[in-house]
């Protein structure tokens, strides 16, 4: 029988809520790959971590309500419990992992292109998702992203960078004002990067 393998999904994840990713449209993502994931031309489904950390029972059973009645679905959880769930007729815990979960990831916060893997008489394909992933990528400066990357950066920039580098979907965590004058300008000239949010924070005390 032919097997289709979803890994490491985790629908409702708190990590997914940390800058720079927004945590609606990574679960509109996701959401969107299981989806995908359920018509896949496969009868036996299997999903390894489906759920993460913050999904309520309510949650769970909703997203198990959507498998199709001529398909079954096998899970099995790190993150929650399906003990105390009523599951639907045609899903079921899986008790032993299965090591194709290993070799791909279905999670588009993980990886630029989320996988399938589809198994039948022992010989397994990868399929990717039309989905693209929202991988987080650290950049320590300016830099274009590539397909399925959130860029960001730690480092504060000027308040005037911030729009031009949100057209880019170029991340950034804390900004500084731009100078008032010619001199505060010139003096920013001579100072690193790093150290210009310091320096105007120093100017403002000082009054």
């Amino acid at each position: 029988m032919k097997k289709a393998y979803l890994s490491n999904l985790k629908l409702y994840d708190s990590p997914d809520a940390r800058f720079p990713l927004d945590f609606h449209q990574v679960l509109g993502k996701k959401k969107a790959i299981f989806v995908e994931f359920l018509s896949l031309d496969a009868r036996e489904l299997l999903a390894w971590n489906l759920f993460g950390d913050l999904a309520m029972p309510q949650q769970i059973e909703q997203i198990l309500s959507l498998v199709p009645a001529d398909k079954t679905l096998r899970l099995r959880e790190e993150n929650v419990s399906l003990e105390h769930l009523t599951l639907p007729s045609n899903v079921s815990v899986l008790e032993v992992h299965d090591s194709e979960f290993d070799k791909f990831s279905s999670n588009p916060v993980e990886v630029e292109k989320p996988l399938f893997c589809v198994k039948e008489d022992e010989l397994s394909v990868f399929i990717e998702s039309s989905v693209r992933g929202c991988k987080p990528v650290l950049r320590e400066s300016f830099s274009t992203f590539e397909d399925g990357q959130v860029l960001y950066t730690i480092e504060p920039l000027s308040e005037d960078k911030i729009e031009e580098f949100a057209k880019i979907h170029f991340h950034v965590l804390n900004s500084y004002r731009v100078p008032k004058n010619d001199l505060e300008r010139r003096l920013l000239g001579r100072i690193p990067e790093k150290f210009r949010a310091l320096f105007v924070e120093i100017l403002d005390l000082q009054g």
